[in-house]
């Protein structure tokens, strides 16, 4: 199976390719830094369309679907070197960037 590697998966963009990655039988594991909910968190604001945690996304998920999708929680302009040892242990096929 080709592990593919989604940088900025948790966001408008990243969220939807990892699925359909997933549902394609590709092995995904998504790094996000989680900015975007942080920021909202700290001004105490919420989206008018209610967005679910990433760990409820990736369980709905697996409940439709059967299929796993892995979390990171890692900031890759601020943490590269823990960035440089999840590559070298996932070894991905690929890397989509949205971060």
């Amino acid at each position: 199976m080709n592990k593919v590697l989604v940088i900025g998966g948790d966001g408008f963009c990243g969220w939807p390719t990892s699925l359909y990655l997933s549902e394609q039988g590709y092995d995904v594991t998504i790094v996000d830094n989680l900015s975007r909910r942080k920021i909202d968190n700290r001004l105490g604001v919420v989206s008018l369309t209610p967005i679910k945690s990433t760990q409820e996304r990736i369980e709905a998920w697996k409940e439709v679907s059967g299929k796993t999708i892995k979390f990171v929680e890692l900031d890759v302009a601020q943490e590269f070197d823990d960035l440089a040892i999840l590559m070298g242990e996932l070894r991905p096929d690929a890397v989509v960037h949205f971060g």
